[in-house]
C-alpha cells in the first residue's frame, strides 16, 4: 500500500559543523529542499547547413534549502542559527522527507532575514548560502 506523505511530516536538524545534525529544529515551518544539476554546455557548431541543437553534460549538482522560524525569545536553537548566520560560521543542517526518507547531510553556511508585519506573528526565514567542504563531504542522499 503507498502512504503519501505530508509536509510535516518532514524532520530538519541542525548541529555543530563537522558531524551529522542530531538536533531537531521543532520550531519551524514550510521547509524548502532542492537539488539542480547544473550543465556544461558540449554543443557543436556542426556543417553548418542547419542551427546546432543545444547539448550539455551534467558538471555539478547546486542545493536550495530554506525554511523558517517564529520569532521565540526562549529558542536556543534560533538563538544559535541566527549567531551562525550573522557570523558566516557554518552548521551542520541535516533535511529529510520523512523517517526513513534521505537527503541533505551537510555543513551549511546561511543567511537569515527577519519578518515583521504589523497583523502577524515574528519569523526568520533561513536561506543555504553555501555549503562548506572544509568540515565534511556534503552528502545529498543521505
Amino acid at each position: 500500500m503507498t502512504t503519501k506523505k505530508m509536509g510535516y511530516e518532514a524532520k530538519l536538524y541542525y548541529g555543530a559543523a563537522g558531524s551529522t545534525a542530531s538536533t531537531l529544529i521543532t520550531n519551524s515551518r514550510d521547509i524548502k529542499y532542492d537539488t539542480n544539476p547544473v550543465s556544461g554546455d558540449t554543443t557543436v557548431r556542426g556543417s553548418g547547413s542547419t542551427p546546432p541543437i543545444r547539448t550539455g553534460r551534467t558538471v555539478a549538482l547546486e542545493v536550495s534549502l530554506t525554511f523558517s522560524m517564529l520569532q521565540k525569545s526562549d529558542d536556543t536553537t534560533l538563538t544559535a542559527l541566527l549567531a551562525a548566520s550573522r557570523t558566516g560560521a557554518p552548521v551542520a543542517l541535516r533535511v529529510i522527507p520523512a523517517t526513513g526518507g534521505t537527503g541533505l547531510d551537510a555543513d551549511c553556511v546561511i543567511s537569515a532575514s527577519a519578518g515583521m508585519p504589523i497583523g502577524g506573528e515574528q519569523t526568520v526565514d533561513f536561506t543555504l548560502v553555501s555549503l562548506n567542504d572544509d568540515t565534511r563531504t556534503p552528502l545529498l542522499n543521505s
